[in-house]
């Protein structure tokens, strides 16, 4: 009979026992892991839709920002550490891994600056002075009617077909034009050129693109029918010729000239001469000429850099610069710019004089009152922003410098966008007020000292 080895038995048994709890924490260890990973893949989707739900910021479009206003006002910021701490428990809680454009937008919906009241108080203004016309006698003597042409030079350009806010380039501005000569005082001409818009935004078309340039309505009282003819004639397409399109103007209009002659041109584009033309010189001999024609730019949902040059071309015209962004801004600058081409105006008498300063005094202090506190709210906001980029930047929210550095761009270009719209209108509406301040005073002097004259005999 064989012996039992009770210890070669222990230890097999010690053996398989250590195999099997082996066998069990790997079991134990691979939905672990796994778990693991499902939690950070839940966590970056998490983290994804939150950055989602981050209303995006308006940059560009003033309409667009005066609307926006921040959950935290940034005078308060700085007097109060509670309100503050509030403040930074939001951003605390915010996503990581934010792109420059994510972080702008958070920034915009904690602390953007409340100017609606303002802005709308700001638009509200309005440059024209009224005067009371009658006289003694209920007599009112209507002066000599100045003749105004107006020259509407419509960029056709490929670009022209792109989306702004309320639809296609092209169609708003057609749109607006159209509004805009119906509203046309009586006794004024237009005329319609467009230039762009033959051939394609193609290297093998430029020649023949650059060349298109043509006037589809002459200079002649508006006719809706006509007119709107016209309007149909062409669709966006190729080059931009800025410069031959204002030379053409020139000729268009060498037979305008006169004393109560006004010459008026309108450029509406999107953007900058791609033809290789000289606009900025092309303007100044036109305002320079026998024909005295005021060259005026709306530029149309328009970069920087092409505002730049714009500007240019309007200053050497002797005209203004206009930014619009979307179908209600291009409307409410046509609409208001009509009334600036030609004042009739009568009175007569000390009292009136002293009410066309009071009310031209009203208008430049309202305006000045409005942009000062647009423009320091503006400021504020601005200012809190930057410093929310060093609160971001400690609690590691940016994905990377580059996006730190993107995300001051923008807020940079915010400020600088609503201070520069609001600098434009304020300019525009002051030019107008003066304009009709110096009309109406010269017209009342020349009638009072008529009178006098008359009653004095």
């Amino acid at each position: 009979m064989k012996r039992i080895n009770w210890a070669v038995i222990l230890l097999v048994v010690l053996l398989a026992a250590a195999a099997a709890g082996c066998s069990q924490d790997q079991k134990a260890s691979g939905p672990k892991e796994s778990g693991s990973e499902q939690s950070k893949e839940t966590k970056k989707e998490n983290a994804e839709e939150e950055k989602k739900n981050i209303p995006q910021a308006a940059l560009y479009n003033v309409e667009e920002i005066v609307k926006e206003k921040g959950k935290y006002d940034p005078d308060k910021l700085g007097k109060d550490e509670q309100y503050k701490k509030k403040l930074l428990k939001e951003i605390e809680e915010a996503p990581d891994n934010l792109s420059g454009e994510e972080a702008y937008s958070l920034a915009v919906s904690l602390v953007a600056a409340d100017i609606e009241k303002e802005a709308e108080g700001f638009e509200k203004v309005d440059p024209v002075i009224t005067i009371d016309s009658s006289t003694p006698e209920d007599e009112i003597d209507i002066p000599e009617q100045e003749k105004v042409n107006v020259a509407i030079l419509l960029d056709s350009s490929g670009s022209m077909a792109a989306e702004v806010s309320g639809g296609q380039k092209m169609k708003l501005a057609k749109q607006a034009i159209q509004k805009y000569a119906q509203d046309l005082p009586e006794g004024s001409d237009i005329m319609l050129r467009v230039y762009g818009h033959k051939g394609t935004g193609s290297d093998a078309d430029k020649e023949m693109s650059c060349k298109s340039n043509e006037v589809v309505y002459d200079l002649d009282a508006y006719d809706e029918k006509r007119f709107s003819e016209s309007l149909e004639q062409f669709d966006p397409s190729g080059w931009t010729p800025l410069a031959g399109a204002i030379e053409a103007a020139q000729k268009d209009l060498e037979d305008q000239k006169g004393e109560n002659i006004k010459n008026v041109v309108y450029v509406v584009s999107d953007g900058v001469e791609t033809c290789d033309g000289d606009p900025v010189s092309a303007a100044k001999s036109l305002n320079g000429s026998d024909i005295q024609a005021e060259v005026n730019i709306i530029g149309f949902d328009v970069d920087n850099e092409g505002q730049v040059k714009l500007k240019e071309v309007a200053e050497a015209g002797g005209g203004q610069y206009k930014s619009v962004y979307s179908e209600s801004e291009l409307n409410d600058y046509l609409k208001e710019e009509y009334s600036r081409l030609y004042w009739e105006w009568l009175s007569w008498g000390n009292d009136r004089y002293f009410d066309i300063l009071g009310q031209s005094n009203d208008i430049y202090f309202d305006m000045l009152g409005y942009g000062n506190d647009i423009y320091f709210k503006s400021l504020a906001a601005k200012n809190a922003m930057s410093s929310l980029r060093y609160d971001l930047k400690e609690m590691n929210k940016f994905k990377d410098e580059e996006e730190e550095d993107k995300y001051t761009e923008l807020i940079n270009i915010r400020h600088e966008t609503v201070d520069e719209y609001f600098d434009q209108e304020e300019e525009r509406k002051n030019k107008i007020r003066e304009d009709m301040k110096e009309k109406l005073e010269k017209k009342v002097k020349e009638l009072k000292e008529k009178n006098t004259d008359k009653y004095s005999s």
